[in-house]
Order: C-alpha cells, then structure tokens, then sequence
C-alpha cells in the first residue's frame, strides 16, 4: 500500500537525480574526465620555464658571512663577458731612437722669440711725446669749479713717451693717436674748415680755465712754433711736449709763445 501510494515521488526524485547527474558529467573536459579535475589543475598552474632563460639558484638559508661568500663564490650569476682588447706589441729596438738620434734632431740654433728686437718696418720712426700741466699747480686757486681735482700730483698727464712716427705725420697726428692709445680727452676744432687744427683741451682741462692767458701750447726740441701743431712735419728723434700754458707760454721753460726768450 505504501508503495503504492509513493512510487511516483520516488521515481519522480530519481529522475531528476539523473538528470542532474548527466548535467554534471557533460559540464567536464575531455582532460578531467580522463585524469580528473585535481590532476588537471595542478597541470596548468605551473607553467614551463622556457630553456633560453637562466634560472638563478637557489641562496643558503644561512645568513652567516661565510655561507654567503662561498654561496657567491660557487654559484654567481651569468654574466656577458667580452673578449679583452689586444694588447699592442712594445716598440723595437729600431723604432726607439738612440741619445744619438735624440741629439741630432734637435736643431742647433733656435728662432728668435718675441721678445728679441726686431727691425721696424721701412719708413717708420720714432719720437717722444708728452702732456704736461705742471703750471696749474702754482695757480690752483685760480682754476674754476671741479678743475682742481683733474690736476695730477706731479704735474704730468702723460711722461715722455715714445710713440712711432710715419713718414708725412704733423705733431697733431701724433697727439691724435697716442691721446687714444692712452684713453687720454682730446678735445681739437679745425679753424675754419681749413685743416688747420686748434687744442681747445687735453685731459678736460680747456683754454681759459686757469684766466684770460691760459691754454694749450707745444714745443718741439725745445722750441715753440708759430703756428698750428697741424702743419708742424716731424722728423725722426724729434721731442714734443704739451704744456698748459697760464701765461701765453711765459711760464713754459723760459720760453713764451713764439719760441723767445723774455
């Protein structure tokens, strides 16, 4: 009777139990149904280590100095080595020079060095220039405003200084260049446009500025022309001095302007 009564629950239950079962079995690979799922996993969770790469050993678990260094030693690391250079063969005897040859090589007389006279150039001579304002110093009272100041202790703008001379040059292309050469003020006007020129200052110290009689004169050799430094033609050896004048050239050496004696 009980039979009866449940024979379609059983069988319904083992049904289902079948089904479930043939569910199972077709979700598994042709692998696990072979050699079953833990060989499997265990087969694919290691990979193969390819056999181009070098696997570094395995260290000592020691940590004393002694099993590392021998560890070290026994066991490094693949490194690239590369071949060493060749090394080049030492000289000969025959390509050494003897104290012989040495000698012979060197020549027996040296060229000249910088500092040896050479001859000037053809045409080229030589004069001594120099710039003195020695006058003001017994007349500083006189000068104006801030001119005090522009007078050298000793009088001289520029000492007796030899300067070279080309051939054809006047005493102003002379007092041009070395005024330059030395970053010494120049201050000149050409007299109406004739080439004739005037000093109106040296050293920023101008004509007037020591009274009504003062300014710029020149001598050469000891006397003074009269007329332009522009048109006075040097010659080789020839002395010009600069003087600042605060009496028409009375106070220069004696002598005034024309080149007289009082």
């Amino acid at each position: 009777m009980w039979w009866k009564r449940n024979k379609w629950k059983i069988i319904t239950s083992a049904l289902i139990l079948v089904m479930l079962a043939a569910l199972w079995y077709g979700t598994l690979t042709q692998d696990q149904r072979v050699i079953g799922p833990e060989t499997h996993v265990a087969a694919t969770a290691s990979p193969t280590i390819p056999p181009t790469l070098s696997v570094r050993p395995s260290q000592p678990s020691s940590t004393s100095p002694s099993a590392a260094q021998s560890a070290a030693t026994s066991s490094p690391l693949p490194v690239e080595q590369t071949a060493p250079a060749p090394l080049s063969p030492p000289p000969s005897s025959e390509e050494v020079p003897s104290p012989a040859n040495v000698s012979d090589a060197v020549p027996s007389e040296l060229p000249p060095t910088e500092s040896e006279d050479t001859a000037a150039p053809e045409g080229t001579y030589y004069c001594t220039l120099s710039i003195s304002c020695a006058a003001l110093l017994d007349h500083m009272d006189q000068l104006g405003a801030g001119k005090a100041e522009l007078v050298p202790e000793d009088g001289w703008i520029l000492r007796p200084t030899e300067a070279v001379l080309y051939e054809g040059e006047s005493v102003f292309n002379v007092l041009q260049r070395v005024c330059k050469q030395n970053k010494i003020h120049l201050d000149s006007t050409d007299i109406a446009m004739g080439g004739i020129a005037y000093i109106k200052g040296i050293g920023n110290l101008y004509e007037s500025d020591c009274g009504e009689l003062s300014g710029w004169t020149y001598q050469v050799n000891g006397q003074s022309p009269n007329y332009s430094c522009s048109l006075y033609a040097l010659q080789d050896g020839d002395e010009i001095c600069w003087s600042y004048t605060c009496d028409l050239g009375a106070d220069m050496d004696g002598f005034d302007s024309a080149g007289n004696q009082p």
